[in-house]
């Protein structure tokens, strides 16, 4: 009697010798990429289990340079014909100083010619009185102060609006 092949699960027939059998090709494949899978991801989670902490002393230095800021209010000073006619003007300014350096700030006032023949200057330690040629002011300011000035107008002033004649600077020494 012959010996009728055997069916198997995967569609082939034995004849009941036992043949070596070879995976398929796609099997193998597979079997390698799953391989290669599971290796990449141990190296990946042991790499990330492996992290190591570094730490390093940043030194910084910071080096704030001295400045002053003098504002005033621009407002034009007005000149009536009555002021013409008494031949001066008084006028206020206050003055609002920024500084990181208050001991270093010295104020440097500067005539503008035309409309004044001098000017006298109240609210400093001392009166002050500046004709042509500039001053400059070196006292303790606060952080807001007051200067009060009596402006002798010129032969030629007329009535009208005018910048302040005085130029105030803050600097630094």
């Amino acid at each position: 009697m012959a010996a009728e092949p055997l069916a198997r699960s995967d569609d082939s027939h034995s004849t009941g010798r036992p043949v070596p059998t070879v995976p398929r090709l796609g099997t193998t494949v597979i079997m390698r990429s799953g391989w290669l899978l599971l290796a990449l991801v141990a190296a990946l989670h042991l790499g990330t289990a492996r992290a190591e902490m570094a730490s390093a002393n940043l030194q910084v230095t910071v080096q704030v340079l001295p400045h002053a800021r003098l504002q005033a209010d621009p407002a034009p000073v007005s000149i009536t014909t009555a002021d013409v006619q008494r031949g001066y003007v008084d006028v206020s300014r206050i003055y609002q100083l920024q500084t990181n350096a208050p001991d270093r700030v010295v104020l440097q006032l500067n005539p503008r010619v035309g409309l004044t023949d001098s000017i006298d200057i109240d609210g400093f330690q001392a009166p002050l009185h500046m004709s042509d040629s500039s001053l400059e002011v070196s006292q303790p300011l606060a952080r807001e102060f007051t200067v009060n000035y009596r402006l002798w107008l010129s032969a030629g002033a007329m009535p009208g609006e005018y910048a302040l004649p005085v130029q105030v600077a803050a600097l630094l020494r």
